[in-house]
């Protein structure tokens, strides 16, 4: 017989003698697990420490929520602050900006007939906006709104834009 015929007929008798030799170990002790009752009660503990932690991020949620809303509002508080302040400086700023003038001058406008004195007034205008502005201002309300009315029917958007200017940087009476 050739060397193949003997591998054919040995291969299978040395599979049945290690199948037999497995077979008659003897099998070993499968190790203990752990007991289901120390299970429950790891499982339990962890469970009651997600819940407490469960409830400390709520409640540090809420503290969140809380000072969120301060914030907000200490936020808007200090815009509304930021924002007066902006409008008292640009009035301080027109004011400090309005030249002086002589006291005589806003005399003289007083004293003037309103025709003439519009005339006046619309060409100081075109030539120093700031003295017209700071003149109007020093004025009396009422003789100021005669001279007004009048420049108003020679040249309105002039009036309107010197009304503008002397509302803007006259100050507000205490």
């Amino acid at each position: 017989m050739n060397s193949r015929a003997w591998l054919w007929i040995l291969a299978p008798l040395a599979l049945s003698a290690g199948v037999l030799w497995l077979s008659a170990q003897e099998p070993k002790a499968l190790p203990q697990g752990i007991k289901i009752t120390e299970l429950s009660e790891r499982l339990q503990t962890r469970e009651k420490v997600a819940v407490q932690k469960e409830r400390d991020l709520l409640q540090l949620e809420q503290r969140l929520a809380t000072l969120q809303g301060t914030l907000d509002k200490d936020r808007t508080e200090l815009q509304n602050r930021e924002k007066t302040l902006q409008d008292t400086i640009a009035k301080f700023e027109a004011e400090r900006a309005r030249p002086t003038l002589d006291p005589q001058l806003t005399r003289t406008y007083e004293a003037m007939d309103p025709v003439p004195g519009a005339r006046a007034l619309k060409e100081l205008a075109q030539r120093n906006q700031e003295v017209a502005v700071s003149l109007l201002a020093s004025m009396q309300a009422k003789k100021a709104a005669k001279l007004m009315d009048q420049l108003a029917t020679l040249d309105a958007p002039l009036a309107g834009k010197l009304s503008e200017r002397v509302g803007l940087t006259k100050p507000k009476a205490a």
